[in-house]
């Protein structure tokens, strides 16, 4: 900064000389530039406080995933040895991408759609996420439509899932899992339908000769399974058009109490969820650290403890470990989804996001961890109790929070306590992730129509009931097979997509110096070490993560209605078409900016890869292009301490 600019003659405008082309560039005063960024922060709305933005933050990093699906991955890829892989690329990949997407909200004050004035051939991009994240938000409060319906459930006098019903005898219900079995065993064997049907001992004549045959039935299945299955979902055989029915009223009420919820915390964007995260962004934490106070007393609990840490140190040579951490670190963080960036866009200027990023990150890794031993001490103890091994009642994803943790805390005196605080605990964990995907797309569209910024309150109530409506093929009896074909292809390797042309259009196109100058002027200091963030953005990330897609890709296998049996085929032409409406505005928009660009290929693809008049700091300050980079003399913001007393 000039010696002569002075941060304290907030009345005297400057004037500086470019050098590069000899014009003048203004800088105006201190006093109007604050009055220009607060009247743009008051018309867009910001955090009431640093900790709102840090709550939603974790709120939206630490969701379901974190519960249910981290733990069981733990278990299944060699416990210890897989958060190591996990801790290695969220190094390499998840908080380098989780800064950048920060850096980029909050420098620019734009949402996933209107940032990329930095880029304007990958605006498309930012119409990918706003679709992905409208893809999630509908059946992501499916699964919380279910969480209230275990908690309602659990408020009765006998759990409903420790109960078999008569009806269930046929299909082997028992009380609780049992030890798993070969299909048959005894002093000789009948092989039908290379199954074991029998359930007493009997006489056969095989080979002419009398056999006496001691046979085992081994079709049991759990009550708690049952009852997710042929009560909560009223699960279909299949998902043809007749076998879909019509939505199961208790699911279509508990959808629509959860719909609700989130209209009524976000009515006011993240003025009123800003609020709201203070509860359900801190509950979590003590649930967990209650149930895993009381998982830790149990009789057995260190026999789940080993299975989930004792490391296989042979996995780490296992291409599968790598990707099962990697698609774990990249969904459980969200980046790419628009909810980073949107979250940031409504920061003032000059807040520390190098901290933010650090500390968000951290939290991701140790509430997973938690989680772990909260899950596997409550599995310990279920094992001891009924005698059998902790791999037979361990479960991942829905089996884990619908089936075995349920069933789990059923053994736990008062059981229905404990199953009101748990389920009631995963409905605020993904109440804040509902907040982050239904806000990103509505920050979207008033980003493109300011004008509609005024109409917010309204906007969210028909989000909310265009969304409940079509979620509703979602609670039908085929309902969980529509959730998960969202899930494949509505959001799975499609954000890895994504985020691979993200990344190469920031750290690529825009250029890395660019953006190092950019975190330079809003921190007052490059982000630090220097080397380190310009190698993940520029070679560890990109390369990663589009070598993670191509993997996917390559060793692409359907979703299965049951093991061995795949969806259909029109089902999976449906899936497609769904993955082709989420990527294709990145081509399309891409192709459209370059025809409409004058003059020859290259002139044409330097123009559309150009920052715009449009793209500067937020910080209210004149936004003078010189050859795509910007004037360092309002270096820090005007409210940032740095910028007091600096003479750079």
């Amino acid at each position: 900064m000039p010696a002569s600019y002075n941060f304290w003659d907030k009345d005297k405008p400057t004037e500086k000389k470019d050098e590069t082309n000899g014009g003048v560039v203004s800088v105006n005063s201190s006093a109007d530039d604050l009055d220009k960024r607060d009247a743009v922060a008051e018309e867009r709305g910001q955090w009431g406080s640093k900790w709102e933005f840090i709550l939603s933050c974790v709120g939206l990093s630490v969701g379901l995933g974190n519960v249910w699906r981290f733990p069981y991955l733990a278990y299944q890829y060699g416990g210890a040895a897989f958060l190591i892989a996990y801790l290695i690329l969220q190094i390499l990949i998840g908080k380098p991408m989780y800064m950048m997407e920060l850096v980029m909200g909050q420098y620019s004050g734009s949402g996933p759609t209107a940032v990329w004035a930095m880029n304007p051939s990958a605006k498309g991009i930012g119409i990918s996420m706003a679709l992905i994240s409208l893809v999630v938000a509908i059946y992501y409060n499916v699964i919380m439509a279910y969480t209230l319906y275990y908690f309602f459930s659990s408020m009765q006098k006998v759990l409903p899932w420790t109960t078999c019903k008569d009806e269930w005898a046929v299909l082997g219900c028992t009380q609780q899992t049992q030890k798993k079995l070969a299909e048959c065993t005894g002093n000789a064997t009948v092989d039908i339908l290379s199954k074991c049907l029998c359930t007493t001992n009997y006489t056969v004549n095989y080979m002419l000769e009398q056999s006496n045959v001691s046979c085992t039935n081994t079709t049991n299945v759990a009550v708690a399974e049952l009852y997710f299955e042929k009560t909560v979902i009223q699960k279909a055989p299949g998902m043809y058009p007749d076998q879909v029915g019509a939505p199961i009223w208790q699911l279509a009420l508990c959808l629509l109490l959860s719909w609700m919820v989130v209209v009524a915390c976000l009515i006011k964007g993240v003025k009123s969820s800003g609020k709201v995260v203070y509860f359900t962004a801190t509950f979590p934490y003590v649930i967990l650290l209650i149930l895993l106070v009381r998982g830790c007393l149990l009789d057995g609990a260190i026999d789940g403890i080993k299975y989930f840490i004792i490391p296989d140190w042979n996995q780490l040579l296992k291409l599968e470990v790598w990707v099962a951490a990697a698609g774990q670190m990249f969904f459980s963080l969200s980046v790419s989804f628009g909810g980073i960036l949107m979250f940031g866009s409504y920061n003032k200027f000059s807040n520390n996001v190098y901290g933010d990023a650090l500390l968000i990150s951290i939290m991701d890794v140790v509430t997973s961890i938690i989680a772990g031993f909260v899950i596997f001490t409550t599995f310990g103890g279920m094992a001891k109790e009924i005698g059998v091994d902790v791999q037979d009642v361990a479960k991942g994803g829905y089996g884990l929070a619908f089936v075995a943790y349920p069933e789990a805390l059923s053994n736990l005196p008062p059981a229905q306590l404990w199953s009101v605080l748990f389920f009631f605990m995963l409905f605020t964990l993904g109440l804040d992730s509902e907040f982050a995907l239904l806000e990103t797309v509505m920050t979207c569209i008033q980003d493109e129509y300011p004008h509609l910024r005024k109409y917010k309150s309204y906007m969210c109530v028909g989000f909310g009931v265009v969304l409940y409506f079509c979620a509703l093929p979602c609670v039908t009896p085929a309902g969980d097979y529509i959730v998960s074909l969202m899930d494949h292809y509505g959001a799975d390797f499609s954000v890895l997509f994504v985020a691979t042309c993200e990344c190469i259009s920031v750290m690529w196109v825009y250029g890395v110096r660019r953006f190092l100058n950019d975190c330079t002027y809003m921190l007052g200091h490059p982000p630090r070490p220097m080397i380190f963030w310009a190698v993940c953005w520029t070679f560890c990330s990109p390369i990663l993560i589009g070598a993670l897609f191509l993997y996917r890709m390559a060793d692409y296998n359907p979703p299965e209605i049951r093991k061995g049996e795949p969806f259909p085929q029109f089902a999976q032409a449906i899936g497609w078409v769904l993955t082709i409406i989420v990527l294709l505005p990145i081509p399309v928009t891409f192709l459209y900016k370059l025809f409409k660009a004058k003059g020859s290929l290259l002139e044409r693809l330097r123009e559309i890869t150009t920052p715009t008049s449009d793209w500067g700091p937020n910080d209210g300050s004149d936004r003078k292009p010189l050859e795509n980079a910007y004037h360092m003399e309002r270096k820090y913001g005007l409210d940032n301490p740095g910028a007091v007393n600096s003479n750079i």
